[in-house]
């Protein structure tokens, strides 16, 4: 954990307030005249993760990759391969950096204090900030930072998770407590109190169509060395890989072994004899002679995974596969040791193809259906079952499913998680909008001639900033981090997130396939079978356990008590409604499934915290 006060009139009891919840060994770095950074947990690598002079202080605690632009990925050096370009290009140079990660700097050039704070660029880190009277406080983990400011929540920030699974930057789950977004950097002058947000990476893609002269083999290799360039690097480390037995994982770890890494481990975590994935996992992990590791996650252990990811995680969003990387990750920690580096291949369907590329045409007609006609239907259906269970099927569950929310761009229906206009929630009608115009804001900002752009490239962009990077990536980084593991994600390091926006659409899906660049790559070490299976993904059985006596009254128990948080704007008899189903065995769709947990997560999150 990084953060850090700069000041213009310093504040002794707030410092204070800081200094007494740090824990003990904490490393302070005086920005001069101006206030201090902190470390907490510096990895155990040849890095030094902060370089401090009277004109510069920077910190980080990531692993800081030079771009491989000259063949091969290596460490980047603080003091000499990093502020030389930052006293020249500012806030640009963090671009520079290859791998994902987070970053303080305070500037002194020309006497006058700056400070600079980026975020990663397409993973879950984030700085967080709170803007004081006189100063501001930052922080890489927003618990913390709840621990020393006053902790309010944020109403609309909680209904963004609910709905879309996670709140839009710069929004957090704490009142007044922001999020430098993604792929952007802060720059705040503490003299005048002034700051500014301007992105630091910029998505930039080819043709619309196959360009003339595209070479597909030629990209194909292309991709392959990047990725072998990082995996040379990782390798050194030794590393522990979560080995799912899907494409990302099995093609990465082929690489590894390729590029001859030292002993590295694979670990799954596996729901039963019935799990649809563990044959798959078992045999990558025996064709590339690695031992799998398997952690086996039965109801006792979702219930422990309940606390522990409550626990464990910076900041509540709506994934329940949650619980099982909670589960898996402390099994992973045990065993691979501190400070390992542990390896996860998110990333590889956003950048190399998704489902939601071929659905525009299915939004653009979902969005033409006017919005008070939907929510007409959705009140004349809002006691029928056709929206909440899987058995629905024909017509009428058609047009329910038609009729669950309507949002003013077309390219934001794949983003929503739950059927909105059937839940009766207690939302300020602003809220929608709002929510809607912070999505556009960040997106546009992430591309490179945005307003040129088509579907598909601006939805991939969503994909990356909305779904991988504050759902599916945030599901093992603050939890790793919180167990003392280093957690990387090498499908979304720079030079990966460039060479994805060099493919015609028509190679990231070819013939309905999706990801079909890393599945054409994998065809040289594992069978087709393996490759172009139908693939379950790692879905935990959450609906089962939610059957489950005692998980249900569990969860019962954090939604419907007194004062909860989220029954001010779901109400509380849709809840328990939903929890009956589900103790039931109904099935439940997924999209309830999805909001259910982010309803659970973040109360449970809430009161965690607002109890400290």
């Amino acid at each position: 954990m990084i953060g850090g006060y700069v000041h213009s009139r310093h504040d002794r009891e707030f410092e204070a307030r800081i200094r007494a919840a740090l824990e003990p060994g904490t490393r302070f770095l005086e920005v001069r005249d101006s206030g201090f950074f902190f470390s907490t947990a510096p990895w155990a690598s040849e890095q030094k993760p902060f370089f401090s002079s009277s004109d510069l202080v920077a910190l980080s605690e990531d692993l800081l990759v030079t771009p491989a632009d000259s063949g091969r990925c290596g460490l980047l050096d603080l003091e000499s391969g990093f502020l030389p370009d930052f006293l020249r290009r500012g806030g640009a140079a963090f671009d520079a950096i290859q791998s994902d990660f987070r970053m303080a700097v305070a500037s002194n050039q020309g006497g006058r204090r700056k400070l600079f704070l980026a975020s990663n660029r397409a993973g879950s880190g984030r700085i967080y900030y709170r803007k004081l009277a006189d100063g501001m406080v930052f922080c890489s983990d927003l618990r913390f930072l709840l621990k020393i400011v006053p902790f309010e929540v944020d109403r609309m920030a909680l209904y963004a998770i609910l709905k879309y699974g996670s709140s839009p930057d710069p929004l957090t789950i704490g009142r007044d407590v922001f999020a430098v977004p993604v792929a952007h950097f802060l720059q705040y002058d503490p003299a005048d109190g002034k700051d500014a947000i301007a992105p630091y990476f910029k998505y930039r893609f080819a043709e619309e169509e196959q360009p003339r002269g595209f070479d597909e083999q030629e990209a194909l290799e292309r991709v392959e060395a990047i990725l072998r360039k990082s995996a040379k690097l990782l390798g050194g480390f030794r590393p522990a890989v979560l080995l799912s037995g899907g494409i990302d994982s099995s093609l990465y770890g082929c690489y590894l072994d390729r590029e001859k890494a030292g002993p590295w481990q694979g670990f799954y975590c596996s729901f039963g004899r019935d799990d649809p994935e563990y044959p798959y996992a078992c045999a990558i992990a025996q064709r590339l002679g690695v031992p799998l590791q398997v952690a086996t996650m039965g109801r006792d252990g979702a219930m422990r995974a309940l606390d522990d990811a409550v626990r464990l995680t910076d900041h509540p969003f709506a994934d329940f596969s949650s619980l099982p990387i909670s589960f898996l990750l402390p099994y992973v920690a045990g065993r691979a040791g501190k400070d390992a580096l542990l390896i996860e291949c998110n990333g590889g369907d956003d950048c190399f193809g998704f489902p939601a590329l071929l659905d525009e045409r299915k939004h653009r007609i979902k969005h033409a259906f006017p919005g008070l006609a939907k929510k007409g239907i959705a009140r004349a259906l809002a006691k029928s079952t056709l929206w909440k269970w899987e058995t629905s099927e024909g017509a009428p569950a058609r047009v329910a499913a038609l009729a669950d929310v309507h949002e003013s761009s077309y390219l934001n229906y794949f983003l929503v998680q739950a059927p909105v206009n059937y839940l009766g929630l207690d939302r300020p009608a602003v809220w929608d909008g709002a929510l809607q115009d912070l999505i556009e804001r960040t997106a546009s900002s992430c591309g490179e001639n945005y307003p040129d752009l088509g579907y598909e490239a601006k939805t991939t962009i969503r994909q990356l900033i909305y779904i991988n990077s504050a759902r599916w990536a945030s599901k093992a980084l603050s939890v790793g981090e919180s167990l003392g593991l280093r957690v990387v994600y090498p499908y979304i390091w720079r030079d990966v997130l460039l060479e994805q926006g060099k493919l015609p659409w028509n190679v990231k899906v070819r013939a309905g396939v999706v990801k079909w660049p890393l599945k054409r790559l994998l065809e040289e070490f594992m069978p087709v079978d393996f490759i172009y299976r139908k693939k379950s993904g790692f879905v935990p059985p959450f609906a089962h356990w939610l059957t489950d006596g005692d998980f249900n009254d569990k969860v019962r128990g954090i939604l419907l008590s007194p004062g909860a948080c989220v029954t001010e704007i779901v109400p509380a008899r849709v809840l328990a409604e939903l929890l009956d189903d589900a103790r039931a065995g109904r099935r439940l769709r997924f999209p309830i499934l999805n909001f259910l947990w982010g309803a659970i997560f973040s109360e449970s999150w809430i009161r965690e915290r607002q109890s400290k």
